[in-house]
Protein backbone atom coordinates (compact mmCIF):
# COMPACT_ATOMS: atom_id res chain seq x y z
CA UNK A 1 0.00 0.00 0.00
CA UNK A 2 2.82 2.41 0.87
CA UNK A 3 4.47 1.74 -2.51
CA UNK A 4 1.21 2.53 -4.35
CA UNK A 5 0.79 5.81 -2.44
CA UNK A 6 4.42 6.72 -3.20
CA UNK A 7 3.94 6.06 -6.94
CA UNK A 8 0.71 8.09 -6.95
CA UNK A 9 2.49 11.03 -5.32
CA UNK A 10 5.34 10.81 -7.82
CA UNK A 11 2.85 10.65 -10.68
CA UNK A 12 1.15 13.82 -9.46
CA UNK A 13 4.48 15.62 -9.55
CA UNK A 14 5.44 14.12 -12.92
CA UNK A 15 8.34 12.14 -11.49
CA UNK A 16 6.99 8.61 -11.84
CA UNK A 17 8.59 8.03 -15.24
CA UNK A 18 11.94 9.09 -13.87
CA UNK A 19 11.93 6.84 -10.85
CA UNK A 20 10.11 3.79 -12.18
CA UNK A 21 11.99 3.44 -15.47
CA UNK A 22 14.25 0.41 -15.43
CA UNK A 23 17.83 1.09 -16.47
CA UNK A 24 20.57 -1.44 -16.89
CA UNK A 25 24.28 -1.19 -17.49
CA UNK A 26 24.79 -4.31 -19.61
CA UNK A 27 23.82 -4.37 -23.28
CA UNK A 28 24.05 -7.63 -25.16
CA UNK A 29 22.79 -9.34 -28.28
CA UNK A 30 23.18 -12.97 -29.35
CA UNK A 31 23.64 -13.88 -33.01
CA UNK A 32 23.52 -17.41 -34.39
CA UNK A 33 24.98 -18.10 -37.85
CA UNK A 34 24.21 -21.50 -39.39
CA UNK A 35 25.98 -22.98 -42.42
CA UNK A 36 23.33 -25.24 -44.00
CA UNK A 37 24.98 -27.50 -46.60
CA UNK A 38 21.70 -29.22 -47.55
CA UNK A 39 20.07 -25.94 -48.55
CA UNK A 40 23.35 -24.36 -49.73
CA UNK A 41 22.53 -21.40 -47.56
CA UNK A 42 23.69 -19.46 -44.54
CA UNK A 43 20.91 -18.59 -42.12
CA UNK A 44 20.97 -16.61 -38.95
CA UNK A 45 19.20 -14.65 -36.31
CA UNK A 46 20.19 -11.68 -34.15
CA UNK A 47 18.41 -11.56 -30.79
CA UNK A 48 18.32 -8.36 -28.79
CA UNK A 49 16.17 -6.65 -26.20
CA UNK A 50 13.18 -4.66 -27.50
CA UNK A 51 13.92 -1.49 -25.51
CA UNK A 52 17.55 -1.42 -26.71
CA UNK A 53 16.43 -2.00 -30.30
CA UNK A 54 13.74 0.70 -30.13
CA UNK A 55 16.25 3.23 -28.83
CA UNK A 56 18.63 2.44 -31.73
CA UNK A 57 15.83 2.80 -34.27
CA UNK A 58 14.73 6.11 -32.71
CA UNK A 59 18.32 7.33 -33.04
CA UNK A 60 18.13 6.56 -36.77
CA UNK A 61 14.94 8.60 -36.94
CA UNK A 62 16.25 11.49 -34.86
CA UNK A 63 16.31 13.85 -37.86
CA UNK A 64 12.64 13.10 -38.56
CA UNK A 65 9.56 13.84 -36.51
CA UNK A 66 8.59 10.17 -36.29
CA UNK A 67 9.09 7.63 -33.55
CA UNK A 68 9.88 4.00 -34.25
CA UNK A 69 6.68 2.64 -32.67
CA UNK A 70 4.61 4.87 -34.95
CA UNK A 71 5.99 3.28 -38.13
CA UNK A 72 4.19 0.53 -40.02
CA UNK A 73 5.90 -2.88 -40.15
CA UNK A 74 7.18 -2.41 -43.74
CA UNK A 75 8.92 0.84 -42.79
CA UNK A 76 10.32 -0.74 -39.63
CA UNK A 77 11.68 -3.65 -41.68
CA UNK A 78 13.29 -1.18 -44.07
CA UNK A 79 15.10 0.46 -41.14
CA UNK A 80 16.16 -2.95 -39.85
CA UNK A 81 17.56 -3.91 -43.26
CA UNK A 82 19.66 -0.74 -43.50
CA UNK A 83 20.89 -0.94 -39.91
CA UNK A 84 21.79 -4.64 -40.10
CA UNK A 85 23.66 -4.18 -43.38
CA UNK A 86 25.70 -1.34 -41.88
CA UNK A 87 26.50 -3.04 -38.58
CA UNK A 88 26.83 -6.76 -39.34
CA UNK A 89 29.30 -8.10 -41.88
CA UNK A 90 30.72 -11.57 -42.38
CA UNK A 91 33.57 -12.77 -44.59
CA UNK A 92 34.90 -16.24 -45.17
CA UNK A 93 38.43 -15.96 -46.49
CA UNK A 94 38.36 -12.75 -48.46
CA UNK A 95 34.82 -13.46 -49.72
CA UNK A 96 32.09 -11.27 -48.18
CA UNK A 97 28.95 -13.26 -47.44
CA UNK A 98 25.98 -11.61 -49.16
CA UNK A 99 23.61 -11.71 -46.20
CA UNK A 100 20.19 -10.19 -46.65
CA UNK A 101 17.69 -9.24 -44.00
CA UNK A 102 14.65 -11.52 -44.28
CA UNK A 103 12.34 -10.32 -41.52
CA UNK A 104 11.67 -9.38 -37.94
CA UNK A 105 9.87 -11.31 -35.24
CA UNK A 106 9.07 -9.45 -32.06
CA UNK A 107 8.43 -11.39 -28.90
CA UNK A 108 7.65 -10.13 -25.43
CA UNK A 109 11.31 -10.19 -24.35
CA UNK A 110 13.36 -10.16 -27.57
CA UNK A 111 13.49 -8.82 -31.08
CA UNK A 112 14.62 -11.41 -33.65
CA UNK A 113 16.25 -10.11 -36.84
CA UNK A 114 16.40 -12.89 -39.42
CA UNK A 115 18.96 -12.99 -42.22
CA UNK A 116 20.13 -15.38 -44.90
CA UNK A 117 22.56 -15.67 -47.77
CA UNK A 118 23.58 -18.14 -50.44
CA UNK A 119 26.60 -20.38 -50.10
CA UNK A 120 28.63 -19.24 -53.09
CA UNK A 121 31.64 -21.44 -52.33
CA UNK A 122 31.98 -25.19 -51.73
CA UNK A 123 30.87 -26.32 -48.26
CA UNK A 124 34.45 -27.10 -47.16
CA UNK A 125 35.50 -23.50 -47.87
CA UNK A 126 33.34 -22.39 -44.92
CA UNK A 127 35.53 -24.35 -42.54
CA UNK A 128 38.19 -21.65 -42.18
CA UNK A 129 38.97 -17.97 -42.07
CA UNK A 130 35.70 -16.56 -40.72
CA UNK A 131 35.81 -12.83 -40.04
CA UNK A 132 32.82 -11.37 -38.24
CA UNK A 133 32.38 -7.64 -37.72
CA UNK A 134 29.39 -6.96 -35.49
CA UNK A 135 28.83 -3.39 -34.25
CA UNK A 136 25.07 -3.69 -33.82
CA UNK A 137 23.87 -1.27 -31.11
CA UNK A 138 27.45 -0.21 -30.28
CA UNK A 139 26.72 3.20 -31.76
CA UNK A 140 24.02 3.65 -29.10
CA UNK A 141 25.54 1.72 -26.18
CA UNK A 142 29.35 1.94 -25.93
CA UNK A 143 29.35 -1.09 -23.60
CA UNK A 144 27.40 -3.23 -26.10
CA UNK A 145 28.53 -6.84 -26.40
CA UNK A 146 27.47 -8.92 -29.40
CA UNK A 147 27.87 -12.62 -28.79
CA UNK A 148 28.18 -14.65 -32.00
CA UNK A 149 27.72 -18.40 -32.30
CA UNK A 150 28.96 -19.99 -35.54
CA UNK A 151 27.42 -23.37 -36.42
CA UNK A 152 29.31 -25.47 -38.97
CA UNK A 153 28.92 -29.22 -39.62
CA UNK A 154 27.80 -30.12 -36.10
CA UNK A 155 30.44 -27.89 -34.51
CA UNK A 156 29.91 -24.53 -32.94
CA UNK A 157 32.16 -21.72 -31.89
CA UNK A 158 31.17 -18.84 -29.63
CA UNK A 159 32.92 -15.51 -29.43
CA UNK A 160 32.14 -11.94 -28.54
CA UNK A 161 32.33 -8.72 -30.50
CA UNK A 162 32.85 -5.83 -28.10
CA UNK A 163 34.86 -2.68 -27.66
CA UNK A 164 37.91 -4.66 -26.47
CA UNK A 165 38.31 -6.43 -29.82
CA UNK A 166 36.94 -3.62 -32.01
CA UNK A 167 33.70 -5.56 -32.45
CA UNK A 168 35.40 -8.14 -34.63
CA UNK A 169 36.77 -11.68 -34.43
CA UNK A 170 38.32 -14.36 -36.64
CA UNK A 171 37.90 -18.13 -36.44
CA UNK A 172 38.62 -21.34 -38.34
CA UNK A 173 37.01 -24.68 -37.51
Amino acid sequence: MKKLVFILILTCFGLAGFTTKVKHEFYVSVTDIYVDAQKAQINGVVKCFPDDWERAMNALLSHQLERYVQLDSATQDSLHRVYLKKHFNVKVGQQPIALTFSGTVTGPDEVYLLFEGPMEMPFEAYKKDWNVSHTLLADIYPSQENIVILHYSGQKYTSSCREGNNYEFNHSF
